[in-house]
């Protein structure tokens, strides 16, 4: 898998943001929800994001992600 783009890692620290805020409506949520499927290489960024304790930052959880390798 080839670097993600800066554009593409700064729109996942966003969407990582827009999911943990709290604000959003539940199609919204579903919306990001499947973007980040799109976009993150990683089949537990939603662990990352919701369980991980302490608490990822939002960059760490997209770092994170984008660093998972299929074996």
């Amino acid at each position: 898998m080839t670097e993600p783009t800066e554009e593409i890692h700064r729109e996942a620290v966003a969407l990582v943001i827009a999911l943990r805020s709290g604000e959003l409506e539940e199609e919204q949520l579903s919306e990001v929800a499947v973007r980040l499927d799109g976009l993150l290489p990683d089949p537990n960024w939603y662990s990352y994001t919701i369980d991980q304790v302490p608490e990822l930052t939002a960059e760490e959880v997209v770092r994170r992600a984008f660093s998972y390798r299929p074996i």
